[in-house]
């Protein structure tokens, strides 16, 4: 039986650590420290990304190690198939096996120490955008920071959460890797994201995780879904509170009422994340020529230092840094 895309080896090959580094172009985001005998150094690896993921698969022939300078609150969460790692989050310690999954958030990544055991290292990592974590944290735990939240580092793979967390992101890889399924449904990936999140944040613990025993999730009333659907459909353009109550056959009272009950937010304050949440999404893409300020008056953003200072707030950096990161 062929494996799936999750066991298969990555596609690209080398020799020697600049070779490597230099196959991962744009997509870095650590300070590495080099092996030891570089010219024994043996590798493969490919890259895919997705709407709000990206999956680094990796195999090494000798240990190495790095630390993160990412400034933005993206997730990492790790997979060994052969060899070991130290991993130091912040002030945590933990060792990566084949037995567990790793979370790491990347703020808080200061050492990652791969350990090629009988010099063999396989490792996949999928890497969740800052910018997905944010939104599934909003609408779980109304708006907390990642790299505050104090997720537990590791996850072992044997207990029904760490099942289902292998499974699910054995099927997002698949689907990273077919490129026509990819091409066919974005949507259906960038659920399978939102869905390994959401089971991360409810499952693995943190200073939140009782939040959702005593406030359990209620069903989003048709006439707020409604309004939420659309703002998403019109987000380029101006929108009055007022006409959105409207659209929906609501008083502008209610649709206050019913954001802060079911979005512990104001309807402004909704409407501000998911455009922040747009802008992030067109700054990180490699391919973007628009400047800052271009793209912060598309998504309805009139005051650039206000803009800077909200972007900030809700990813971590600010929006310039996010366009240096995504070249």
């Amino acid at each position: 039986m062929q494996s799936d895309a999750f066991d298969r080896a990555p596609t690209r090959s080398g020799v020697g650590f600049e070779d490597l580094l230099a196959s991962f172009g744009s997509h870095i985001f650590f300070k590495p420290s080099p092996p030891k005998a570089d010219a024994a150094f043996r590798w493969r690896s490919d890259i895919v990304a997705g709407p709000g993921i990206s999956v680094w698969r990796t195999q090494y022939s000798t240990d190495w190690s790095y630390a993160s300078e990412a400034d933005e609150e993206d997730l990492a969460v790790g997979f060994l198939s052969s060899g070991a790692a130290d991993v130091v989050l912040g002030t945590k310690h933990v060792q990566r096996t084949p037995a567990t999954a790793v979370m790491m958030p990347l703020p808080t990544l200061r050492y990652h120490k791969m350990n090629a055991i009988a010099g063999n290292y396989a490792s996949v990592l999928l890497r969740f955008d800052a910018s997905v974590v944010s939104r599934v944290l909003s609408t779980m735990f109304h708006g907390p920071r990642l790299s505050t939240l104090d997720l537990a580092p590791s996850i072992d793979l044997s207990t029904d959460t760490g099942q289902i967390l292998h499974q699910l992101s054995r099927t997002i890889v698949s689907g990273l890797h077919d490129r026509e399924l990819l091409a066919r449904s974005p949507k259906a990936v960038a659920l399978l994201t939102e869905a390994a999140l959401q089971l991360i944040f409810a499952k693995v613990p943190h200073r939140l995780i009782d939040r959702l025993d005593r406030h359990p999730p209620v069903a989003t009333p048709r006439h707020i879904q409604q309004a939420i659907d659309y703002m998403h459909a019109n987000l380029h353009l101006p929108l009055a509170m007022s006409d959105v109550a409207d659209v929906v056959g609501i008083s502008h009272r209610s649709l206050q009422i019913g954001f802060r009950r079911f979005r512990n937010a104001t309807p402004t304050a909704y409407l501000r994340r998911v455009r922040l949440e747009a802008c992030h999404t067109e700054l990180s893409l490699p391919e973007n020529n628009l400047p800052v300020n271009e793209i912060a008056l598309k998504w309805g953003f009139t005051h650039m230092g206000r803009f800077a200072a909200q972007y900030r707030s809700a990813f971590g950096v600010y929006p310039s840094q996010t366009v240096k990161h995504a070249i």
